[in-house]
């Protein structure tokens, strides 16, 4: 007799646990799904409060807007393209104060072809797509694209096509490419890429702290090929191409070189002015050089090497 009621006690309990279960799944599925958005809380001094920029590293453009990013200050600055004289910046993306938060420490920014800018972020080894947003957090949109996957992703290009991000990861000392709408990325090529740039005919170019200073990258076929060798110059900073010339910023050669396809390099811009340079960009008539020891970013005539501030101070 004990064990029959046992028996039916351990039958009503399973019984009982099978009927909440199902109740549970049953209230689970009406119940209106809660969003990441909607039950994530910031504190009040989560994000940045910096009003100007304190590190800016990075200078590229689309067709209306210069992007310029800061490590230091964590986020994004832009100012109107083309420009002719100093402006105050216009903080377009906004990172987090805490260490290992939301773009707490950004070192590479390009535009997205659908609007918005990507951040490469180390804090959180992630690339972020950033659309502005009156009511979202930060007052911006911030959407994560590799899941972490990266270590440290130092520069990124989007393809001629629009489709692929390629990411510079100076963790992995190599390339890799991920989906435009995000993705786990792919190894393209053992380049360790500190800038990377497209040219006219969609050969992506990089430039490294390693022997081979500036290298041309075969994207269809993965392949790699060295462009400058013998480390010419002092430190290599960022990389950019326009119109069958590209250009080098030597951090600590304090200058800016140009170089050609086949391989050719030489002094373009040595004034005092430029104390550690990072950051360029390339149009017809200047080059665009941010340097985060002056913390500004100078736009230099092509042909004149007259130079303009960019930033109000």
């Amino acid at each position: 007799m004990r064990s029959l009621l046992i028996a039916a006690a351990v039958s009503s309990s399973g019984l009982h646990a099978h009927t909440a279960s199902a109740q549970d799944a049953a209230e689970t599925e009406t119940a209106p799904a809660e969003t990441e958005a909607e039950t994530e809380t910031f504190p009040d001094d989560y994000w940045t409060e910096v009003e100007s920029p304190v590190y800016p590293r990075g200078a590229v453009m689309s067709p209306t807007t210069l992007f310029v990013v800061d490590s230091d200050a964590p986020g994004v600055w832009t100012v109107p393209w083309p420009a002719s004289e100093a402006i105050k910046p216009m903080r377009f993306v906004t990172g987090s104060r805490y260490l290992r938060k939301t773009m707490n420490r950004p070192f590479s920014a390009t535009p997205h072809p659908e609007g918005g800018v990507l951040v490469g972020d180390s804090a959180t080894r992630e690339i972020y797509h950033v659309t502005p947003n009156a009511d979202a957090p930060g007052g911006q949109d911030a959407k994560p694209l590799n899941g972490g996957f990266l270590g440290i992703p130092m520069a990124l290009a989007v393809s001629p096509d629009g489709k692929t991000i390629y990411v510079g990861d100076a963790e992995r000392r190599a390339t890799f490419a991920l989906p435009i709408e995000g993705g786990e990325p792919e190894l393209v090529v053992r380049v360790n890429a500190r800038g990377l740039v497209f040219d006219e005919e969609g050969a992506l170019y990089a430039v490294t702290p390693d022997a081979d200073a500036v290298v041309k990258i075969n994207v269809a076929e993965k392949t790699s090929e060295p462009v400058v060798t013998d480390r010419p110059y002092g430190f290599p900073g960022g990389i950019a191409w326009h119109n069958g010339m590209g250009f080098v910023s030597d951090v600590y050669g304090k200058c800016i070189w140009q170089f050609t396809a086949d391989g050719a390099t030489e002094k373009w811009f040595d004034e005092e002015l430029l104390l550690g340079p990072v950051g360029l960009s390339a149009t017809a008539d200047s080059v665009i050089v941010s340097d985060p020891k002056t913390k500004q970013v100078y736009q230099i005539d092509r042909e004149s090497k007259e130079v303009t501030k960019l930033f109000a101070e």
